[in-house]
């Protein structure tokens, strides 16, 4: 059985997907009261993580809504030790650009070697795409898969743990969308969104050639 998650976890994970939303929106992922998210929430806005907007209304009485504040993000896993920003600056400066798409090029291929061996041992595409999405989450990604019929999957990533470097060096989202191709070949990969572009998630389609 998976690890249960909280309903706090819940409501950042929700906020997080959905973006500046209201409570009968955030409610829609809920089983439990109103009355008991709202505890939830209450306790997240007096520890910072959420913000809360008043919205007047010509008639009636006002409607709250709810997103996550920069505080919020430290609830997500982030790399940037791994990959310092600054240090990437300082070889800009000293060898150019080039050898900067380079080693971010030699990142994506190890990332991209490992998944290979993870995704060789899945015999169908639907597995494929199951064992993807795990190794992101892993990885510190907040992804998800919709399996859309005959348009193929889904892929919906909500959290970059390399977001500062990918806004500097956009080459990332290349790299990775060329990971893609080479992990489901003979299907055609499109990129519909990008966080870096202020898109709420960065978001491709695997489909068939065809299509």
């Amino acid at each position: 059985m998976g690890k249960r998650v909280s309903t706090k976890d819940k409501v950042i994970q929700v906020l997080k997907e959905q973006g500046t939303i209201t409570m009968d929106t955030l409610m829609v992922h809920f089983t439990i009261s109103e009355t008991a998210v709202r505890k939830q929430i209450h306790t997240l806005v007096q520890e910072g993580f959420i913000e809360v907007q008043q919205h007047k209304k010509e008639i009636g009485r006002p409607y709250h809504t709810y997103r996550l504040t920069e505080k919020s993000q430290e609830s997500f896993p982030n790399r940037y030790k791994e990959l310092s920003l600054d240090l990437l600056h300082d070889l800009e400066a000293l060898q150019g650009k080039q050898l900067i798409s380079e080693l971010l090029k030699k990142q994506s291929t190890k990332e991209k070697e490992q998944l290979k061996k993870l995704l060789d041992s899945c015999s169908t595409k639907e597995e494929k795409v199951a064992a993807l999405k795990d190794f992101q989450n892993r990885s510190g990604y907040m992804f998800q898969a919709e399996d859309k019929g005959a348009q193929g999957f889904q892929l919906n990533n909500f959290h970059c743990p390399f977001l500062e470097v990918a806004r500097d060096y956009p080459v990332m989202c290349q790299h990775e969308k060329e990971m893609y191709e080479a992990l489901f070949p003979n299907q055609e990969i499109k990129t519909k969104a990008l966080l870096v572009d202020g898109d709420k998630c960065c978001q491709w389609r695997i489909a068939a050639n065809s299509e």
